[in-house]
């Protein structure tokens, strides 16, 4: 389920015949339009125009069309808020590295740059913004450094082939024998190797996706259009593992391929009605972590659930919703939990008993860890679908930042209502010291059966203003890992 409002994009091209009496072919006035406002080169509606050779962009297009279509995924082991912050947490990440490894993701970053920043289509123009064009699941997210949108995946690929065929066009009137080759090029870019379909799907290399297909775990895309559609769930899970070694990646695949398909209606009546919820109450573009918590509220009067009894997520996955969830060894400490509904697969949830967080307590806090993955699920099965309802989540994998934050919030005011947690607080004296804090802590744990992060998350979010402050240092000394 997308939760982007429908937006138009184009690109507009005004053609320039002559400047100073010179005459020019494919020199043109090009910006960006979103829902009829430029974006790009600078957002506003008197901005100065900028002229260069559109040929220029229908080379970048060309040359880069399946990377721009197929690749959701960033070339190192981070998950920037968005594509602009590339650059700035990979540094954060190369203090700790050695310097051999530090230029290996240099060079990735740059080739990934090359590609996704439209603006490098415009060479040796300097003071553009820049123009990241990288797709997330059904949508396309563009970043101008100014802004931030979030456009239909369709709507976007639709923009981008409707200024190639423009500019291509304008190429075989003007000079056909001079622009053969690039218009050719142009008509023929989905053309291509499945194997590199798939590592472009699954954001790997091509040895392992070829290793994957001659082992048949995966199987190659037919072509480049099934590749966009991205809706096989094994693909979908090999992607959201991330770049694991290949055997991890087959034990993922092997117990995903077991998910099999259930009819689920009230699942999916639930999700219909989130998104209506989101919409009416406008929260469609508020922070994750606002939509989260509202959508735990929301959810919990749904299905009629008191604020000072504690509720176990499973059942409610498994007798509310039919939702397959089992509790099995992955053998893989860096991975929780995995979520999968599609077509083919599920819904399920898959909850990794190797997994460090878990393994790390004891009788009622691994109980917390568990619950607490099992409710982070329910949220990406609830409102995290995209199109051709195909949902896969790996906790620990590859999803993007803002929507893992969503998850937190609502798996944490789902199990523990803030309100709760401060009803608690305040009967126990509204401790402020340590000691007074720990024991409210424990007692959250003990009746709700969560974390101690999650309780001291609830319990700092439910505080009044004029003691959160005090709280949230206290409790910052008591759970620091929070």
């Amino acid at each position: 389920m997308s939760m982007s409002n429908s937006r138009s994009m184009q690109f507009k091209i005004d053609w320039v015949d002559t400047v100073d009496d010179v005459e020019y072919k494919t020199l043109a006035s090009i910006s960006l339009l979103v829902d009829g406002s430029p974006v790009w080169p600078i957002s506003g509606e008197d901005v100065p125009e900028f002229q260069w050779f559109a040929d220029e962009l229908l080379s970048h297009l060309t040359e880069c069309w399946k990377p721009l279509i197929l690749r959701q995924t960033y070339p190192i082991s981070i998950q920037p808020a968005r594509p602009s912050f590339l650059s700035a947490e990979a540094e954060k990440r190369w203090s700790s590295l050695s310097d051999t490894k530090v230029e290996i993701e240099e060079q990735a970053i740059s080739a990934f740059e090359d590609v996704h920043n439209l603006a490098n289509a415009f060479g040796g123009i300097t003071g553009l913004l820049p123009l990241w064009f990288l797709r997330d699941r059904g949508e396309m997210v563009v970043d101008t450094h100014e802004q931030l949108l979030r456009v239909p995946f369709l709507d976007a690929v639709d923009a981008l082939s409707n200024v190639g065929e423009l500019i291509a066009g304008r190429l075989v009137q003007t000079d056909p024998s001079k622009w053969s080759k690039l218009v050719n090029a142009w008509k023929r870019r989905s053309e291509g190797d499945s194997t590199v379909f798939l590592a472009l799907t699954i954001g790997s290399n091509r040895e392992t996706a070829t290793a994957l297909i001659d082992e048949h775990v995966l199987d190659a895309p037919k072509s480049f259009s099934e590749a966009s559609n991205d809706n096989d769930e094994l693909r979908i899970a090999a992607r959201m593992a991330g770049p694991i070694p290949i055997n991890q990646i087959k034990s993922i695949i092997e117990k995903v391929r077991t998910c099999e398909r259930r009819e689920t209606p009230k699942l999916l009546d639930t999700q219909l009605s989130a998104f209506d919820f989101l919409k009416s109450q406008q929260l469609e573009n508020e922070r994750p972590y606002v939509q989260g918590n509202e959508l735990a509220k929301w959810l919990r009067r749904v299905l009629n659930l008191v604020d000072d009894r504690p509720i176990d997520p499973i059942t409610i996955l498994e007798r509310t919703f039919r939702v397959d969830v089992r509790v099995l060894n992955f053998e893989m400490p860096s991975l929780d939990a995995i979520a999968v509904w599609g077509s083919k697969l599920g819904p399920a949830v898959l909850l990794n008993k190797a997994s460090a967080r878990i393994r790390a307590f004891q009788n009622i806090w691994r109980n917390g860890v568990i619950r607490v993955n099992a409710a982070h699920e329910l949220c990406h099965l609830i409102v995290d679908t995209t199109h051709a309802l195909t949902a896969v989540d790996i906790l620990g994998g590859r999803m993007p930042v803002r929507i893992e934050q969503r998850a937190r919030a609502f798996a944490a005011e789902f199990l523990l209502p803030a309100e709760e947690a401060a009803s608690i607080w305040r009967t126990h004296g509204h401790p402020l010291d340590l000691d007074g804090l720990e024991k409210v802590l424990k007692v959250l744990c003990r009746k709700h059966n969560v974390t101690k992060s999650v309780a001291a998350w609830q319990l700092q979010n439910g505080a009044t203003d004029f003691h959160q402050e005090t709280i949230a240092n206290v409790l910052d000394q008591l759970v620091p890992q929070r």
